[in-house]
């Protein structure tokens, strides 16, 4: 007696297959965030009481950043009258001609120097620079 499956035999066992598979899924949840048990949480650090390491909100870093960032305004619209210092949280924004050309940072952490940022040259300094080093700095742009 040989027998063989037809497609419609095949399909229906597949089918039953998902449907109780499906119903073991309904029946056993998977476990809330509330009901943790006390193995687990004791392995995990608590994160609502760990202080955090970058706080990115605003003001967070400081109003000494923000006047370095004033004094670097006010020094770029005194000494180079093309350009227009737009002030941001933590940068200034260059602009001639009301096109953007460049973007100066204050940040002792970051790489000292220049890179490109699509069309506009990103420029880091660690501390206030001099008229001079921003002449150098701002010749190429």
């Amino acid at each position: 007696m040989n027998q063989t499956f037809s497609g419609a035999m095949l399909l229906g066992a597949v089918l039953l297959c998902a449907l109780v598979l499906f119903g073991i899924a309904l029946v056993i949840k998977p476990k809330t965030a509330g009901a943790r048990s006390n193995k687990a949480t004791k392995n995990k650090m608590n994160l609502n009481k760990a202080k955090p390491q970058f706080n990115s909100k605003a003001g967070a870093f400081g109003k000494a950043s923000n006047e370095q960032l004033l004094k670097l305004k006010n020094q770029i619209s005194k000494n180079f009258p093309d350009f227009t210092a737009l002030m941001r949280e933590h940068h200034l924004v260059l602009e001639r001609n009301a096109k953007k050309v460049a973007l100066l940072t204050l940040d002792a952490n970051a790489a000292l120097g220049r890179r490109r940022l699509g069309e506009v040259t990103v420029i880091n300094f660690h501390k206030l620079p001099s008229v001079e080093e921003l002449r150098i700095e701002l010749s190429g742009v």
